[in-house]
């Protein structure tokens, strides 16, 4: 029964991810792999005014992926503001194959490009994902 929650609850977030994907297809996704671990991230949403929601896999087939992405993630525009996480919705901490929705709060008027940094993945100190935004 457990694993049919589990499976349902990964379901529901993959839905999320890809009906929220459709209001940023101007945003190319970005990869990172370094220390056996593959990053992919693309903004779902990312204008002035709004939440800035991230659509992030990782994966792995040797490293253990137990990080609590809100608590290791950070955002920075370039007016060097910085916004810190306000939820992950999607794979809990484990396994080899995460997936989901890393959100922050609304970016302030007169940002232009931001930098989602996600830290200490497999031992890589800093992650960098740049976009301008549209």
């Amino acid at each position: 029964m457990w694993a049919t929650k589990s499976v349902f609850k990964g379901i529901i977030v993959l839905a999320l991810a890809f009906g929220l994907a459709g209001q940023a297809r101007a945003y190319d996704t970005q990869s990172n792999r370094l220390n056996r671990v593959r990053v992919d991230v693309k903004p779902v949403q990312l204008a002035p005014g709004r939440a800035v929601k991230f659509r992030i896999f990782l994966n792995t087939h040797s490293v253990d992926l137990g990080q609590d992405l809100a608590a290791v993630s950070g955002l920075k525009d370039d007016r060097g503001l910085e916004y810190k996480p306000a939820r992950w919705t999607g794979s809990p901490p484990g396994g080899h194959h995460r997936f989901g929705v890393l959100e922050f709060p609304a970016l302030k008027a007169g940002a232009k490009s931001v930098t989602l940094v996600i830290r200490n993945i497999a031992g890589v100190p800093a992650r960098k994902f740049a976009w301008r935004v549209q």
